[in-house]
C-alpha cells in the first residue's frame, strides 16, 4: 500500500467522517462500519480529516487506487454524502459536489449508488431530495450532481467543496482537469479521485503523473493510496465483508485475458483492446531489476535506432546480443533530459554514437526517418546507418514468436513495458494506439529480432577489436554515455 504518513487531527468546527458513518446502515442494513474494514476507514478519516497547522484540511487532492470490488466507488460516495452533508464550508460558499467518471453511465452508477444509501437511511432522507441526475439538500445550502466527462470545454467555471472523479485512468490528458480545476480561493475546496492503474506508465497521463508527484514527494497537500501488485497486495478488502474472495479471483484468472485480469484484479498497467501481444509473455521476459548490461568482451553486438526531431517522441537506442539460441537486450536510453519540452537530434545522435562504440557497434539499423539526414549525421560520428528492411509493424509481428517461445530477456525498464503492453492491431498492421507513443518499443524490438538472427560465433577481428575497446573502459566504472 502507497499512503500518506498519519496526520490525523480533528478539523476545528467539523464533525469527523467516522462520527458521520458511525449513525449510518449499509444497504443490507448491517451497520455501515461493520461492513468498512479498518484499512478504508483510516483513509477516509486521514484524508478527510487531516490539518494543517493553520486548521485548514491538509489534503486537497485525494487519489485512492485498489483492485476491483474493494470499495473505491462506496468510499468516494461515502466522502461526497460526508462533504454534502456534514462538512461547515469555509466562508459559508456552500456544499457543491460533483461526480465525473469515465462516461455518464459510469457517473449515473455512482449516484445511483449514493441514492440506494440514501434511502436505506432515514437520517438522510430526511435531509435531502433525491431527482434523476442529482441530490439536494433540503435547505438549499449544497447538491450532488452528475457531470459529463466528455463536455470537458462546457465543464469550464464551476466552482464547488467536492469533486469525485471516477475511474481516472481513463483520461488521457488534462483537458477534464483543467476544466474542472480548484477554485484555490476556497481553502477547504477537495478533488478525490479512484481508479485502476493506466495503459501505459508513460508521463503526461494524469494518474501517472500523480503517482510520480506523490512518490517525489513534491506535493504534500497530495494523499495517495495505492494497492497493486500480487492478488493479496491488490486487494486488502480479500475476504472482507463485501470484498471479493480468493476462489472469486482465481475464477476470473482463469475466464479472462491475462491483460485485463491484470487491470482489474492486480490494479497493474494492462492493455487496450486489440492488444498486439500478451501481458503476461512480456512481464515473463522482464529480468527484474535489470535496467542495463555493460559492454563484455568476446560478445557481438546489434544496435537499432528510432530517431525523432525533437518533438514528443524520444528519440532511443537500443543494443543487444545473442545467447544460447535467445535474444538479449542490454541497454535502452533515450536522448537525455530535454530543453523547454524538446531536444536536439544532432546532440542525440551524438550521445548514441559515443554508447555504440562502448559496445563495438559501428553499424546502427533504424527506421527510414527524415530521408538522408540520419545517415549524414551518424557518418560524421564514425558510424554507419543502415535503413531497416523491414517497418514496425513487421518488426511487431517477428517479435511474437520470439516472445511466446520465450526466447528474449528485455530490460526492466517502465516506458517499455508500457509501450510494448500497448501496442494493438490495426488490421494488419500493429501500432501504437492514437494519442500513445511507441519509440522504447520499436527500437528495442529493431533490435531484439535482428540479435535473434546474429550468427553463434564471434570472428577473430571483432574479439581483437574488442581487446583494445575493453581495456580502455576498464578505466573507469562504466554507465551508458561515458
Amino acid at each position: 500500500m502507497i499512503g500518506a504518513p498519519s496526520r490525523i487531527a480533528a478539523c476545528a468546527g467539523q464533525v469527523s467522517p467516522m462520527q458521520f458513518f458511525s449513525l449510518l446502515s449499509w444497504l443490507d442494513g448491517r451497520p455501515l462500519l461493520d461492513v468498512m474494514e479498518t484499512y478504508r476507514q483510516q483513509i477516509l478519516t486521514e484524508a478527510l480529516f487531516s490539518v494543517r497547522p493553520d486548521g485548514r484540511p491538509q489534503f486537497k487532492r485525494i487519489l485512492t487506487g485498489r483492485a476491483k470490488k474493494n470499495g473505491k466507488t462506496a468510499d468516494a460516495v461515502m466522502a461526497a454524502l460526508y462533504k454534502l452533508l456534514v462538512w461547515v464550508p469555509a466562508g459559508n460558499a456552500g456544499n457543491q459536489c460533483f461526480f465525473v467518471a469515465s462516461d455518464l453511465g459510469q457517473a449515473n452508477d455512482d449516484l445511483d449508488l449514493a441514492k440506494k444509501i440514501i434511502r436505506c437511511n432515514p437520517i438522510l432522507e430526511s435531509e435531502l431530495n433525491v431527482m434523476r441526475n442529482i441530490v439536494e439538500r433540503r435547505d438549499g445550502k449544497g447538491f450532488l450532481q452528475i457531470l459529463p466527462a466528455g463536455d470537458a470545454p462546457g465543464l469550464h467555471g464551476k466552482t464547488y467543496l467536492f469533486l469525485v472523479v471516477d475511474e481516472l485512468h481513463t483520461q488521457s490528458d488534462y483537458r477534464l482537469l483543467e476544466a474542472l480545476e480548484l477554485d484555490r480561493t476556497r481553502p477547504d475546496a477537495v478533488q478525490w479521485f479512484a481508479s485502476y492503474a493506466a495503459i501505459s506508465t508513460q508521463s503526461g497521463i494524469p494518474i501517472n503523473d500523480m503517482l510520480r508527484q506523490y512518490h517525489k514527494g513534491t506535493d504534500p497537500r497530495l494523499f495517495v493510496s495505492w494497492f497493486s501488485g500480487s492478488i493479496e497486495e491488490a486487494n486488502p478488502s480479500l475476504n472482507g465483508p463485501l470484498g471479493p474472495t480468493l476462489p472469486d479471483i482465481e475464477d476470473a484468472q482463469r475466464s479472462l485475458p491475462s491483460w485485463i485480469f491484470r487491470r482489474l484484479y492486480l490494479n497493474l498497467p494492462g492493455q487496450p483492446d486489440g492488444a498486439a501481444f500478451d501481458a503476461g509473455g512480456i512481464d515473463a521476459a522482464v529480468i527484474p531489476g535489470r535496467i542495463v548490461l555493460p559492454p563484455q568482451l568476446g560478445i557481438k553486438y546489434m544496435a537499432f535506432a528510432d530517431l525523432s526531431g525533437g518533438g514528443a517522441d524520444d528519440a532511443t537506442l537500443a543494443i543487444a546480443h545473442a545467447q544460447d539460441g535467445r535474444a538479449i537486450l542490454d541497454l535502452l536510453i533515450d536522448q537525455g533530459p530535454r530543453t523547454n519540452g524538446t531536444f536536439s537530434p544532432e546532440n542525440a545522435v551524438t550521445l548514441f554514437s559515443s554508447v555504440l562504440k562502448q559496445y563495438g557497434c559501428t553499424v546502427v539499423i533504424g527506421d527510414r526517418y527524415a530521408a538522408q539526414w540520419p545517415i549524414q549525421a551518424f557518418a560524421k560520428c564514425g558510424i554507419q546507418y543502415r535503413p531497416a528492411q523491414q517497418t514496425r509493424s513487421q518488426l511487431y509481428a517477428n517479435l511474437e514468436p520470439l516472445l511466446n517461445s520465450g526466447r528474449i530477456e528485455l530490460l526492466d525498464q517502465s516506458k517499455l513495458i508500457g509501450q510494448l503492453i500497448g501496442l494493438v492491431r490495426k488490421g494488419e498492421k500493429i501500432d501504437h494506439s492514437i494519442g500513445q507513443h511507441d519509440d522504447w518499443a520499436n527500437a528495442a524490438t529493431g533490435v531484439l529480432v535482428s540479435a535473434a538472427t546474429l550468427p553463434k560465433t564471434v570472428s577473430k577481428e571483432s574479439i581483437e577489436g574488442w581487446i583494445e575497446s575493453c581495456s580502455r573502459l576498464s578505466k573507469s566504472r562504466w554507465r551508458p554515455g561515458d
